[in-house]
């Protein structure tokens, strides 16, 4: 099963490009699956809010989900948001401790396992919509999404390099040319070892 994970900070239009690329590979004939983001559902506190025990639910509730994809033979999965996502927040919030220590170390080794990883970060002057969920704190955004430019930098220096890493911003999705595009280099990324072999 191929993977792809679209993640950053909230707010930068992940989720619509989830759906997106989901339209996109089913238009291809492909069996895709699409991994919800977990924090709707999560019982505890999210965002600002956050313990360690929420970390502990989103992990174990995504994780379980892109293994039920693989077991039941899709073809391609699109997780919004990986597995490592969680660990942004909480440690930013300086709440982690021994056990997520131990869990992060394993979602850091489980990034290799996407096949294409889809980094977003809104553009300047985007403005989250507020939901009653997603957090709409401009500051705190920014402060995360600095955290996770951090993270990207240090995820390919433990992987040498070697993590397939695409970068967008959030604008690119609302174009609708400019999406394509992105799509486009998605696909040819995912697929890339199979040309290769053609």
């Amino acid at each position: 099963m191929k993977r792809i994970a679209v993640f950053g900070t909230h707010g930068a239009a992940k989720t619509s490009l989830v759906y997106k690329l989901a339209a996109h590979f089913k238009m291809a004939n492909k069996n895709v699956k699409v991994i919800h983001e977990t924090a709707r559902q999560c019982p505890f506190p999210i965002n600002q809010g956050a313990i360690y025990k929420t970390t502990l639910h989103l992990i174990s509730t995504q994780l379980t989900q892109e293994l039920e994809a693989d077991a039941e033979g899709f073809e391609i999965a699109i997780s919004d948001r990986t597995l490592y996502d969680a660990f942004i927040y909480i440690n930013f919030l300086g709440r982690g401790n021994e056990f997520t220590k131990h869990l992060e170390d394993f979602c850091m080794h489980w990034m290799k396992k996407y096949d294409v990883l889809v980094y977003l970060e809104p553009t300047e002057g985007y403005a989250i919509t507020a939901d009653g969920v997603r957090c709409a704190d401009v500051e705190y955004q920014m402060e995360i999404r600095d955290r996770f430019r951090d993270f990207v930098i240090d995820a390919q220096k433990y992987y040498g390099g070697t993590l397939n890493v695409i970068q967008e911003e959030s604008n690119t999705i609302f174009d609708e040319e400019k999406c394509n595009a992105l799509m486009d280099n998605i696909r040819t990324s995912l697929f890339k070892e199979e040309a290769a072999l053609v």
